[in-house]
């Protein structure tokens, strides 16, 4: 009957995005185990702080110190992207829409492999084993993401961004954007002067088997601003989710404005 099948889609449809948000998590949670130059307090904040309660929520909050929520919040974003392609490989993802959104051009492009420029960092944080390593990580599954045929990879910054990097920090981001290998990395700069702090982040829109949608979403800062307190949000979970729907339109709202309208 009509009336039933109408009934069945938005309960099929979350219960397919849901499960794939906790298969994902239950991959993140590995991920991070198995990671030997991880410290353990960081581990268990990361599954105290992030998986957790994503497990039972779609919007969550980690603050503190820039020198203690940093390695939580970015090494979480790490196993993501490490987990998506994964998920893709064992066929239980179709195609990701990853936007990263930032001031200017995504920090880990704007290292070589595996390394971190001092000039990417303020002073504090290149002594720092810990934070260092958020970016040594990201340097490598970025460049992952990017050579991956079902992600799309768009570097989204404001107008002139990328003139703020260091020219050595430009050369690395441009030989990564020139790279024939790198077929889904996207160069996006924005006709935007400015981005407000609540939308500097990244957006992965993930499509599952059956064709519905699983959105992932964080807000923070950029390594370079990484000093004093910071304040870190996530959002993971279907669109029909009003939570992670308000967040989604918030950022593609900005990024249609700014000149990015991308086709999701």
């Amino acid at each position: 009957m009509p009336h039933g099948k109408k009934e069945l889609q938005p309960k099929a449809l979350t219960q397919d995005v849901n499960e794939l948000k906790m298969a994902m998590l239950n991959d993140i949670a590995s991920i991070i185990s198995s990671d030997s130059e991880l410290n353990a307090n960081v581990k268990t904040s990361i599954d105290r702080q992030a998986i957790s309660p994503l497990r039972k929520t779609s919007e969550i909050q980690i603050s503190g110190a820039d020198t203690v929520s940093r390695p939580v919040a970015v090494s979480f974003q790490k196993a993501f992207e490490q987990s998506l392609v994964n998920m893709i490989n064992e066929s239980k993802i179709t195609q990701v829409t990853a936007i990263i959104h930032t001031r200017q051009p995504t920090t880990p492009l704007c290292n070589s492999p595996g390394k971190v420029l001092a000039k990417t960092l303020p002073p504090s944080m290149m002594s720092d084993t810990a934070r260092r390593k958020t970016i040594e990580d990201r340097t490598i599954t970025l460049r992952r993401m990017a050579k991956q045929p079902e992600i799309d990879l768009y570097v989204a910054y404001i107008h002139n961004g990328l003139n703020k990097r260091s020219l050595e920090e430009q050369a690395i981001y441009r030989s990564e954007v020139s790279n024939p290998e790198n077929t889904s990395l996207h160069d996006s700069e924005m006709a935007c002067d400015e981005m407000p702090g609540d939308i500097v982040g990244a957006s992965y829109v993930i499509t599952t088997r059956q064709g519905h949608r699983l959105y992932f979403g964080n807000n923070g800062v950029q390594a370079i601003d990484g000093t004093g307190n910071t304040l870190w949000r996530y959002w993971f979970g279907g669109l029909d989710n009003a939570t992670v729907n308000t967040r989604y339109k918030e950022v593609m709202d900005y990024l249609r404005k700014c000149g990015l309208n991308l086709k999701l």
